[in-house]
Parts: C-alpha cells; sequence; structure tokens
C-alpha cells in the first residue's frame, strides 16, 4: 500500500465522485472550497492505492507555523472496509506526518437519535484510540454538531498543549473557511457541554 497526493483535477475525476457519495450532504465541503484551500497550499488530497488500485482516500488540512495537522476527510470504500486498509493508511499517514500532531473530529458518541448511528461512532473512536490516538479534554460545536477531538502526537512533540491544540485548529479553519464564519459556527466546549 502506499499513499499519493493528486492533484486538484484527478480529484474532481476520481475522489469527488466517491466523497459524495460516503459522507452526508450535511458534511460535506463545496467543491470551490476544496480547490480554493488546495490552490492556496493548505490542503493535501492524497489517494490510498493497494496493489495499484485506488481503494480510499484522505484530505488533510495544514498550514505553515502549526504544530498539528487536521484529518479533515478519510475514507475507505466500501467495497475495501474491514480488510485493515484503513489501519494501514493512517500509519502511513503517521510516518509521513511524523513531526505534525494529526488532529481528528469525531462526531461525539451518544449525541445521536439513530443507536446504528451511535454505534458507528463508537466504532470509529475505538479505530483511532487503537492508532495511538488520544481524546482532549474539550469538544468542538462546529456547524450545530459536536466534535470529540482525538489527538496523534507527533514523534518529536509528545507533550500535549491542548490550548495550543486549539489555537491551530482555529488557525486552520479561519485560513480555509474565512474568520467571520469560523468565529460565527465554531465554538470550543468543555467536555460537559458548555462553551468556553
Amino acid at each position: 500500500m502506499f499513499l499519493k497526493s493528486i492533484g486538484i483535477e484527478e480529484f474532481k475525476k476520481v475522489i469527488y465522485p466517491e466523497y459524495k457519495k460516503i459522507f452526508p450532504e450535511s458534511e460535506q465541503k463545496p467543491y470551490r472550497l476544496i480547490k480554493k484551500s488546495f490552490k492556496a497550499n493548505m490542503t493535501e488530497i492524497i489517494e490510498i492505492i493497494e496493489d495499484d488500485t485506488f481503494i480510499g482516500f484522505l484530505i488533510i488540512n495544514t498550514i505553515e507555523n502549526t504544530t498539528y495537522t487536521i484529518l479533515d476527510y478519510f475514507a475507505i470504500l466500501p467495497q475495501y472496509q474491514d480488510k485493515g486498509y484503513g489501519s494501514k493508511a493512517i500509519t502511513l499517514l503517521k510516518e509521513q506526518r511524523k513531526n505534525e500532531g494529526i488532529i481528528v473530529e469525531v462526531e461525539k458518541c451518544g449525541l445521536d437519535k439513530n443507536q446504528e448511528e451511535n454505534e458507528i461512532r463508537k466504532k470509529r473512536v475505538k479505530f483511532y484510540e487503537r492508532l495511538g490516538f488520544c481524546k482532549m479534554g474539550f469538544d468542538l460545536d462546529l456547524y450545530k454538531t459536536i466534535y470529540s477531538i482525538y489527538l496523534l502526537p507527533s514523534e518529536k512533540n509528545k507533550i500535549i498543549n491542548e490550548n495550543g491544540v486549539i489555537q491551530d485548529m482555529f488557525n486552520i479553519y479561519i485560513a480555509i473557511s474565512g474568520e467571520n464564519r469560523v468565529r460565527r459556527n465554531c465554538k470550543v466546549m468543555s467536555e460537559g457541554g458548555k462553551n468556553d
């Protein structure tokens, strides 16, 4: 298996149709926003390749002078799931990004009215924890959805400064989406659910 960075045209042709199928509309970013952040060198689009076959993708966001990168989207295509490819892909990403911590936002467990969705969220959390991600002591309200934040520390910086994590996340959000939009739609919450 290997990870292959691709351009925006290949993203539009190969990944974007899968992205539209896999992620609910409420979680999707408009293509124009992804293209804009890609052209500004803030977004990297990565194909996951196994035996010359496209089996999944990662979309990561980072900006200069930050300690962390955000794993914005990650998916193994349905026909290749439950074969260990997801773990291998994150391990390869970790090796490539060993000097940066990797942040992932996971919809908070237990908040959905649908029990099946809550089980999917629990499974997602266990997946990331198994790979070494640790839960931060805060949640985020992003566009009216509550997310728990998990971090995979970098090899060079294993001491976690939660304020630094929050600062880097918001710097990346603002760079990609604009300050007014982020200030209106992104709030740090204590784990108990109160806005900080």
